[in-house]
């Protein structure tokens, strides 16, 4: 079932429907044709794009801080890549959120990233927690340590969220899956 929190379309379908019925009302009725009627479907319109813009879903917010890291490492920005994880970050490769900071300092130092577009994902949520496992394709640039091999990677990521106090969603780990649709992981960059 849709939820219209995440999504204004079967409220704007509704909407639409109930517009037809006032039209059609009103034309073969002249004596029910009156004029605020034609706001219901307004105010239904403007209610479902109103609950869509102001109220934030779980989904949303994880989708939200994965775009945002994702956005902070293609621009190489690690103090905005911090804000997304969490305190107590850790993975196989990394025991705290300095290290992992540290890693990728030194990654970019080799490494250009143009451009990594989401092109499949799957987020499950169990609040306070939420696994995503996304793919992207990545785009390095030709100078980059990685480019004699190819300058086109297709990266899978499993990322571990938790939710705060705050009602914010941050990364507390992060696996790398698998790199051109073989399996991978940290220690082999």
């Amino acid at each position: 079932m849709t939820n219209i929190f995440q999504t204004p379309w079967l409220l704007l379908s509704i909407s639409l429907v109930m517009l037809i019925v006032v039209t059609v009302v009103r034309q073969n009725s002249p004596e029910k044709s009156l004029w605020w009627l034609l706001l219901l479907p307004l105010v239904l319109a403007v209610t479902a794009l109103g609950l869509d813009y102001f109220i934030k879903t779980d989904f949303e917010k994880v989708k939200h801080t994965i775009k945002c890291a994702r956005n902070a490492v293609v621009a190489e920005d690690t103090k905005a890549l911090a804000t997304t994880l969490a305190p107590d970050y850790s993975d196989r490769s990394h025991n705290s959120r300095k290290q992992l900071i540290n890693f990728m300092q030194s990654f970019f130092t080799t490494t250009k990233i143009n451009k990594a577009p989401q092109t499949t994902g799957q987020i499950v949520i169990n609040a306070p927690t939420a696994t995503a496992e996304n793919v992207y394709r990545v785009h390095v640039e030709p100078n980059s340590a990685y480019a004699p091999a190819a300058t086109l990677y297709y990266v899978k990521v499993r990322l571990r969220l938790t939710k705060n106090a705050d009602a914010q969603w941050l990364i507390n780990g992060c696996e790398l899956m698998e790199l051109n649709f073989q399996p991978f992981h940290w220690g082999n960059l």
